[in-house]
């Protein structure tokens, strides 16, 4: 049974939202602070009005932002908006359009709205969790991301009504932009690109403009239109892999916090990583000197769930030391005769090189460790029963999965670290 706030609550504030012109100021009421929207143990509330033509715009022109309103209710009851947005459905395989549960992105400074921001943010991403029948893979999985010190986005979850109506339970994750970048890094951003499946460190894949080739960029184009420190990096990936090549790893890449996100990409079954078969769902971020830093996005398939079979509580697990690994989906035709996919090349050079393996062993050692001590299965189950009101039958089956499957990963890990020699 989904929870629903007061009727004389949404009663109100959809009658303020509704009445609000499209092209009214923003007001944005004081009380609220970031920390409500991410992190929090509770839920917070996101009311979107689309009129008729930004619903259509939005039906016909996916990923496209049209004009639309958004009001925020927090915990504590403070209250915000409406504010003018800009607003555009997302995902790619997860795309769904109004009629469904689509997954949002939120601009507060788009178009003529440039310089508003709400709580100090720039954009909001809504993600409905279609792929994560759980509903609490993505917020786990980044809690362990960032326990590893691996920068990635805080989350929390939100009830979204469209017009009045409750759309569901979603989750709210920091968009990576300059204002995220902002929080993890001290030295200035020189580009943020973003990797795209099967799109890795590889010749002539530093090809295109900001918005073509094989990394678009989101962050950096305008100050700096070109794409030679992505060169560079692509010329180290592939160096012939031994102590030159890990020298100027170590120069390049920030080689520690890399081999801390493979680390943890394993651990959590994230195959639909930058270090799994798909090379899939990563930013890069380079500095003023040219020096990338990997990030995580996208971990709503993590933790075993094996989405491509039918039958319900089944869990999947891949090699965490393999240069190929498999992923649920290889029986899709066009990987027909195929049992595994090569992996990131970084990963790959890694498994092949002794001091990078031996640290990445050690780094897994490390999450393992964080995972038990830390209590990665504790906070899980904190997590479950936030949602459990937004849970049916299949989720909780999931949920208790997704906790058993933690032990018995670390069961896994344990036995790869004995097989090389590394106590634990």
């Amino acid at each position: 049974m989904v929870n629903k706030l007061s009727r004389a609550l949404l009663a109100i504030f959809t009658a303020i939202a509704l009445v609000a012109s499209l092209g009214a100021p923003s007001a944005v009421a004081g009380g609220q602070s970031i920390d409500q929207f991410y992190g929090s143990s509770k839920i917070f509330d996101v009311y979107l009005n689309i009129n008729q033509a930004g619903m259509t715009s939005l039906d016909q022109n996916l990923k496209t932002y049209t004009a639309a309103q958004v009001g925020f209710v927090t915990p504590d009851q403070q209250s915000s908006g409406p504010i003018n947005i800009g607003l555009r459905l997302k995902g790619s395989t997860s795309l769904e359009k109004l009629a469904g549960r689509p997954s949002f992105k939120i601009k507060f400074n788009w178009s003529s709205l440039k310089g508003q921001r709400f709580v100090g943010l720039k954009r909001m991403t809504l993600n409905a969790m279609t792929q994560d029948n759980s509903l609490i893979h993505e917020t786990s999985a980044y809690h362990l991301y960032n326990q590893m010190g691996v920068p990635a986005p805080r989350t929390g979850y939100a009830r979204v009504y469209i017009n009045g109506t409750l759309k569901g339970l979603y989750v709210s994750i920091e968009t990576p932009d300059d204002v995220f970048l902002g929080t993890k890094f001290a030295d200035p951003t020189k580009h943020l690109y973003e990797g795209a499946a099967f799109q890795d460190f590889l010749p002539g894949h530093d090809n295109g403009t900001d918005v073509t080739g094989s990394f678009l960029v989101d962050e950096g184009w305008n100050t700096t239109p070109d794409k030679s420190d992505l060169t560079k990096a692509i010329q180290v990936a592939n160096t012939a892999t031994g102590a030159s090549w890990w020298a100027q790893m170590n120069g390049t890449f920030d080689r520690k916090t890399l081999i801390m996100q493979f680390a943890v990409d394993n651990f959590i079954g994230n195959w639909d990583s930058y270090s799994g078969p798909i090379i899939n769902n990563y930013y890069a971020r380079s500095n003023i000197n040219g020096k990338f830093t990997l990030m995580p996005w996208g971990t709503d398939q993590t933790f075993g769930e094996n989405r491509a079979t039918p039958r319900a509580g089944d869990d999947y697990f891949f090699a965490m030391d393999t240069p190929q690994a498999a992923f649920p989906w290889m029986s899709q035709p066009q990987f027909h005769g195929k049992t595994s996919l090569p992996r990131g090349i970084l990963f790959q050079k890694c498994l092949a090189y002794k001091a990078c393996k031996t640290e990445y062993l050690n780094d897994l050692k490390a999450v393992l460790a964080k995972a038990t001590t830390g209590k990665l299965t504790t906070f899980m189950r904190a997590q479950a029963a936030m949602v459990r009101g937004y849970s049916n039958s299949g989720n909780i089956l999931e949920q208790t999965r997704t906790i058993n499957w933690v032990g018995k990963q670390i069961t896994k890990v344990q036995a790869l670290l004995k097989k090389n020699g590394i106590k634990y």
